[in-house]
């Protein structure tokens, strides 16, 4: 068998496998088409909805984010105090003075966040809520992080994942002026000063 009829050979069989393919793909019947169609523009119809009512729920929210923040489970018991909210309603965070712990100038509270919509943590986790212990420096205006709890319901509910550092690795991160944080480290250090809690 000469090189040449081999080379003939292999060409004619690699045509033949591009044409099957190309078979199988056009094996597609009228009405196959018609139904991957529909279930395109079915889908498309869906997203395009889901947009539409999610654009409207943000609006809504922006127009009286107290609205969405009473449909929130004050949670009482806990001692949960109502803090902020975002002028967009994107997030609402609450206070307690439960478990408050000072030693010297440092002052330990729990903190608690709730979202509109779904956030994701550093692992990836869906949540809708997390309460955050959080340890204040009255003397420096400074703050650390000690554990996060996320749970994947508002009202911190559902399942749950955390977060913990331990206090010795903990970042210290410095208060910025004019922030939802400072409000809040203000509040907290005004038990160290000795002032009455607002």
């Amino acid at each position: 068998m000469t090189h040449s009829y081999s080379r003939l050979i292999a060409s004619t069989l690699a045509t033949g496998a591009c044409l099957l393919h190309a078979g199988a793909g056009a094996a597609q019947t009228p009405e196959q088409s018609k139904m991957w169609e529909a279930q395109r523009a079915q889908s498309q119809a869906d997203e395009k909805a889901k947009a539409e009512r999610l654009a409207a729920q943000r609006a809504a929210r922006k127009a009286d984010p107290m609205a969405w923040v009473r449909t929130l489970n004050p949670m009482t018991d806990g001692g949960w105090q109502f803090r902020a909210v975002a002028p967009d309603g994107s997030w609402a965070s609450f206070s307690t003075e439960h478990q408050m712990k000072r030693s010297g100038r440092l002052i330990t509270v729990w903190l608690r966040e709730e979202y509109p919509e779904p956030q994701r943590n550093t692992g990836g986790d869906i949540y809708f809520s997390y309460v955050e212990k959080i340890q204040y420096d009255c003397a420096n205006e400074r703050a650390r992080a000690l554990l996060i709890i996320y749970y994947s319901e508002n009202n911190i509910s559902g399942s749950e994942t955390s977060e913990a550092t331990d206090v010795k690795q903990a970042a210290w991160v410095p208060i910025v002026p004019g922030t939802h944080s400072e409000n809040v480290y203000q509040w907290a250090c005004q038990v160290v000063n000795g002032k009455a809690h607002s």
